[in-house]
């Protein structure tokens, strides 16, 4: 997760700042000087619990933000440089997610894969280059968009009544649950 590698790196340096800051309250007397820094640990205190609580904007689609979810997550984005490139990556790559076109999303990619390498974040750099190994599979959802999150929504949802059923003497009865939730998600082939 890259934006959240990122996300993370950028709170700890607010962290850092904060502690620094808490040091230097140690060998201060002056009581105005004590004053400010005292202002600054609660300020970059602040910037560090705001930032971590910017995961859910950074990672939901734009389009599915609220007008204060908009106004915040672009308070973060013009205060963190590197969280904003991973953002505008992240958009561009579900972009190209949408494509149709086998052309048209082998040179996104690589347009993409060269911007982050180009980009000079670590993580970007190393998502960039884990994820050109697989460029061939990346492009060929653009002709057969096909997902296995059906797959794993079964898988979650067996993995739930195997939970709820801990305990049962009568197998039976397990598997017709598993049975009974499987057809709520798919049709029955008769």
């Amino acid at each position: 997760d890259v934006l959240g590698s990122v996300r993370l790196e950028e709170a700890r340096r607010h962290q850092d700042k904060a502690r620094e800051f808490k040091k230097q309250v140690k060998t201060v007397k002056d009581k105005e000087v004590l004053r400010e820094l005292k202002q600054n640990i609660r300020d970059e205190s602040q910037r560090y619990t705001r930032l971590k609580r910017a995961r859910w904007s950074v990672l939901t689609d734009s389009r599915n933000l609220s007008e204060a979810g908009e106004e915040f997550l672009n308070e973060i984005l013009n205060t963190h440089n590197d969280l904003a490139t991973c953002y505008a990556m992240k958009e561009e790559m579900n972009r190209l997610f949408e494509l149709r076109d086998k052309e048209e999303a082998y040179y996104g990619w690589m347009k993409r894969f060269m911007a982050a390498k180009e980009s000079g974040i670590p993580q970007l750099q190393k998502f960039a280059e884990l994820k050109e190994r697989r460029l061939r599979g990346l492009v060929a959802h653009a002709t057969h968009p096909i997902s296995t999150g059906k797959l794993e929504g079964m898988n979650n949802k067996n993995k739930v009544a195997k939970r709820i059923a801990y305990g049962y003497r009568d197998e039976d009865y397990f598997f017709t649950l598993i049975r009974y939730q499987s057809s709520l998600g798919f049709p029955t082939i008769p």
